[in-house]
């Protein structure tokens, strides 16, 4: 056991940092996390799902559900408080430590390379910040290195790993379903590096992976009449505007990725980390003195960094989470770069990256996971400040809220967030907005008893001004205004019924 021990540590430090990093309450619940909440309350309820959410606007592609089971446990344990959540998420976060560890060993038969790739991965900036999101991307920073490696392990003549790479495969696929561009991967290194053909237990064994890992939605292809296979077939190759109008921003966000996940700074010196390494790959590939197995693991990891480009097939996404497939490639090959240093220079170096790396993750606290750019009125610390202030004026009397979000007209993320924490008062607020549809609809009709009222308005700027001043006009018409607060993006008016 001794020997684990250093990778045990590092697993610690991993997960100590994003425990650190995020509570009690620095994470984002919007409308997308408060959706998922309640979807998984309703499993809970016996509601059991199949069918996952839409993929973006398109209504023909679905997620699948892997993401809603995958909260549930914390969500029971945590009594419904998103922080559990995020700490779940953080012990799969601290996991892919342990999951490069293993990888950059085998890929390059080195525990120094192991170590400085987990190391490297217990402090990135880039994957503390999204083990801190609430959202199905973000467990594919798990699955996705662990697709990789086994498909290495069975090139190495481990049978093991076909088995292992094709179920990773699958819940990849599951949690975000853009990584369907990991098939087409998967077959262009089965065909470069002559795999060899698994015996027929081998087979039939990875084939029952997969598809048990995307059971649910080969299920909902086959109820919808395989309209989102359809739906990606027609869109490949015909989006070449768009893959031109973002093919800059692709270059640009690639190359930040290097910068996010090891060196937080600049796209400049992104740029510089991104073009030495590969820079490097290409000098060890036609370097003679190189043996070819470290020249097929340096190939691999090159493949795999470079498999995002396969996505201009079908057009660039916008969204800050698409090359969220990147970053452990990018510490891979970090960590085997590293590794080829002395330790008079190596020491220094990754006590200057820590440094770096922890001063952005300081930097960032209170203000969520900053690189997907949240709205201030979308951070749970915000809302539970608002929901702690209506309590506290209300004195232990009854009271009600209406609200002004974004999306209009759907309350959800207070429905939610007054849901659990109300347990810490012992009774919930009543509901003076349009009838919300299940299951948004945990607040009730007002009772008669209510004293005072609290218009919630989300201030961020993405709502139209007229429709906060409409709410604003009914509850002057509604109640006499004794006071209002601003709380950096939620502005909350308290109001006494006339």
């Amino acid at each position: 056991m001794k020997k684990f021990f250093p990778i045990v540590l590092i697993f610690i430090l991993g997960l100590t940092i994003r425990f650190l990093s995020t509570y009690p309450a620095n994470t984002i619940i919007g409308f997308d996390q408060a959706r998922d909440l309640f979807d998984a309350k309703k499993i809970i309820s016996g509601d059991i799902r199949i069918v996952g959410p839409t993929a973006g606007n398109n209504a023909n592609l679905h997620h699948g559900v892997a993401f809603l089971y995958y909260i549930i446990p914390p969500m029971v344990l945590g009594k419904f408080n998103p922080f559990w959540i995020v700490f779940w998420n953080s012990i799969f976060s601290s996991l892919i430590a342990i999951v490069l560890y293993f990888f950059a060993k085998s890929l390059f038969k080195s525990k120094k390379a192991g170590f400085i790739s987990a190391f490297l991965t217990s402090i990135s900036f880039y994957l503390i910040q999204y083990s801190g999101w609430l959202s199905n991307p973000t467990v594919t920073l798990f699955t996705v290195p662990v697709f990789f490696f086994g498909l290495w392990i069975y090139k190495e003549k481990f049978n093991w790993g076909l088995p292992l790479a094709l179920f990773f495969l699958g819940l990849s696929i599951q949690f975000e379903i853009f990584f369907i561009y990991l098939i087409p991967i998967f077959i262009l290194i089965w065909v470069l590096f002559k795999l060899k053909l698994p015996n027929i237990k081998t087979v039939i064994f990875s084939i029952l992976s997969f598809c048990f890992a995307t059971s649910t939605m080969i299920a909902t292809e086959i109820k919808f009449n395989f309209s989102g296979i359809k739906s990606l077939i027609s869109s490949t190759g015909s989006q070449q505007e768009v893959k031109n109008q973002f093919l800059k921003e692709f270059i640009e966000r690639f190359f930040k990725t290097f910068s996010e996940t090891v060196f937080p700074n600049s796209l400049n010196f992104g740029i510089f980390i991104g073009l030495l390494l590969l820079g490097f790959i290409i000098f060890e590939l036609i370097n003679k003195r190189i043996d070819k197995q470290k020249k097929n693991a340096l190939l691999f990891v090159m493949i795999y960094m470079l498999s995002p480009l396969i996505m201009f097939l079908v057009g660039y996404h916008k969204a800050p989470w698409f090359l969220i497939g990147l970053p452990p490639a990018v510490i891979l090959l970090s960590g085997y770069f590293l590794s080829k240093l002395k330790n008079v220079l190596l020491i220094p170096l990754l006590i200057l990256i820590t440094f770096f790396n922890l001063s952005y993750i300081k930097q960032g606290y209170g203000k969520g996971q900053v690189l997907l750019e949240p709205d201030s009125s979308a951070l749970l610390s915000k809302q539970l400040e608002v929901i702690e202030y209506t309590y506290q004026k209300s004195e232990d009397k009854p009271f009600s809220i209406n609200t002004v979000t974004n999306p209009l007209y759907i309350n959800a993320v207070w429905a939610y967030n007054y849901s659990w924490y109300s347990k810490n008062y012992g009774y919930l607020p009543t509901w003076l907005g349009g009838d919300q549809e299940y299951p948004y609809n945990t607040l009730e009709k007002p009772k008669g008893n209510e004293k005072m009222f609290f218009l919630i308005v989300d201030n961020s700027g993405r709502i139209p001004l007229v429709h906060i001043l409409e709410a604003e006009k009914w509850a002057g018409k509604e109640g006499t205004l004794i006071e209002t607060k601003d709380f950096e993006g939620i502005l909350v008016s308290q109001y006494f019924f006339k």
